[in-house]
């Protein structure tokens, strides 16, 4: 379908596939395409893949240089265990009334 055979709601949709192609992988499907293969289908921008549910620019088809498909394994290093431990901590919003 090309742009002057797609609806008004198509184009004004905020899930539409950017006008410069890129390329994108699809969080349900896992298949990587250029974004101009995304399809107009029953009201949603959808992966072109058959039988795939992702819809959506930036909502499940995201560009390969997002950050969501950052593999940077030393992500787990900020991580301390320790930090969960709510032993000996200040409540959050004050302490409870007294029953005096």
């Amino acid at each position: 379908m090309t742009e002057p055979e797609l609806p008004k709601e198509a184009l004004e949709d905020p899930f539409r596939p950017p006008e410069e192609p890129c390329m994108v992988r699809c969080l349900h499907c896992g298949q990587e395409y250029l974004s101009s293969q995304i399809v107009w289908c029953d009201g949603f921008w959808s992966c072109p893949v058959e039988g795939c549910g992702g819809a959506g620019y930036q909502f499940d088809i995201h560009p390969l240089d997002s950050s969501l498909w950052c593999d940077d394994e030393d992500d787990d290093e900020d991580y301390d265990e320790d930090d969960d431990d709510d032993e000996g901590d200040e409540p959050l919003f004050g302490a409870p009334p007294s029953n005096n």
